[in-house]
């Protein structure tokens, strides 16, 4: 199965970024030192992302897409987030 990940990372003098996973409109924060990856993956291996960036919000809008089901795990610093 093909993996479609994206990574956001913040350094130690970044400021922090606001992912909103849609369509749920779930928000996580990339803060400084710290990483945020997303991978997803579907039944018939069509996943990728779309991304809208607002730079006025120093803010990411990340569009799973794909025309079967998908799923989507993610990791802070490596770690799995469970019950996301």
């Amino acid at each position: 199965m093909t993996k479609s990940i994206i990574e956001f990372t913040c350094f130690e003098n970044d400021d922090p970024l606001e992912i909103q996973l849609e369509p749920e409109a779930i928000v996580f924060i990339v803060k400084n030192g710290k990483s945020l990856k997303f991978i997803g993956t579907s039944d018939i291996n069509d996943f990728h992302w779309a991304v809208r960036v607002d730079h006025k919000a120093k803010g990411v809008q990340l569009f799973p897409e794909s025309l079967g089901n998908y799923s989507i795990e993610i990791f802070e610093n490596n770690e799995l987030l469970e019950d996301w």
